[in-house]
């Protein structure tokens, strides 16, 4: 016969506290004092207790159909320095409102901050978060000169970013898995026959993403591993004036690219697509485009930021990590109307 199981009320009963006290413990809430909830975890241990499966399940169905109390403010953090406003991204717009959505479901009101204000400085805007209570932090994207370390209290706050400029700052990340996407595209290319494909983008958008775009071009589809044919263009091309003697000079048969003009570029040197060149993205905001490629998941990438950010707060932890996590999201593939059929095999 199995031992009967242990119970939280037996752990309370040991740990002279109340049953609700051990929960609590054991639950990693920061409303029990460290030292106390080290106690509770130590004596459940030597006592031989688990979670019951089925009475975890029926807790978590019954958190989920309770409509969440507030629990307070969490700051949507931006930089609009250089004309950098996130309002104007797509990606960044779908950011905040995947993350305005989950945080409203676990009781949090989620408020847009800027940095970029006048007479704004870090430890004005750090005294003012604490002024209103804010315990998180979402840090959107910024400009391409990253911000500073120093002079912000980063300590009293649990802080997530996206993307990866702020990679120097060392704080947990959600992004897109870009290096899965570029892999993709690059197995789809092959699939449909293309063999001189064309790597184009803006050298700041490639650091943005950390070079996981280049690299999973320059690897390929996993299959093939040759250096590609097509030197890569990084040049911040906007017209007609800069691809086009690439292409000519180069003769890729389909060129990756960031920019989301690239059709339209194409159009304007009486290129057919995908007749005479095809056209793929890694980073698509949305499928409502011609375009072909992977369309990243931006609004759940926002809920997955408040996951990350609130069991952060709800287990105390606060400043910069020692090990920073990185959560990457797969996106989806898009097939658009810029590439070619499959080769029949």
């Amino acid at each position: 016969m199995n031992d009967p199981r242990v119970t939280q009320q037996e752990v309370a009963r040991a740990a002279r506290v109340h049953r609700t006290t051990v929960s609590l413990a054991l639950a990693d809430s920061p409303r029990i004092p460290a030292k106390t909830k080290a106690r509770i975890k130590r004596i459940a241990e030597k006592l031989g207790y688990t979670p019951d499966p089925m009475l975890s399940a029926l807790n978590a169905y019954r958190t989920t159909r309770r409509p969440a109390a507030f629990h307070g403010t969490l700051a949507w953090v931006g930089n609009t320095q250089l004309g950098y406003d996130w309002k104007l991204v797509p990606h960044f717009r779908d950011y905040y409102e995947g993350a305005a959505t989950r945080a409203g479901a676990c009781g949090f009101k989620l408020e847009a901050f800027d940095f970029n204000t006048p007479n704004m400085n870090l430890g004005r805007m750090a005294g003012m978060l604490r002024a209103r209570n804010v315990s998180g932090l979402l840090l959107c994207p910024q400009p391409l000169v990253p911000l500073q370390q120093a002079g912000f209290a980063w300590e009293h706050f649990s802080v997530v970013t996206f993307g990866y400029t702020l990679a120097t700052l060392g704080v947990h990340t959600v992004t897109a898995a870009h290096y899965r996407a570029m892999r993709r595209i690059m197995a789809e290319l092959r699939r449909r026959g293309y063999r001189r494909p064309g790597f184009s983008f803006p050298p700041g958008l490639v650091e943005r993403h950390d070079y996981n775009i280049l690299a999973g071009f320059l690897i390929g589809d996993g299959e093939v591993h040759t250096p590609p044919e097509v030197p890569p263009l990084f040049s911040p091309w906007r017209s007609p004036e800069t691809i086009g003697p690439w292409i000519e000079r180069h003769q890729p048969d389909v060129i990756v690219s960031g920019n989301h003009l690239v059709l339209d570029i194409l159009r304007e040197l009486k290129l057919r697509v995908p007749e005479d060149i095809g056209a793929v993205c890694p980073t698509l905001p949305s499928a409502d485009t011609d375009l072909a490629g992977v369309v990243e998941d931006s609004k759940r990438i926002g809920a997955l930021a408040i996951d990350q950010l609130v069991s952060m707060i709800n287990r105390g932890e606060h400043g910069i990590p020692e090990h920073p996590i990185r959560i990457h999201l797969e996106g989806s593939w898009w097939e658009g109307k810029s590439l070619r059929a499959p080769v029949e095999s």
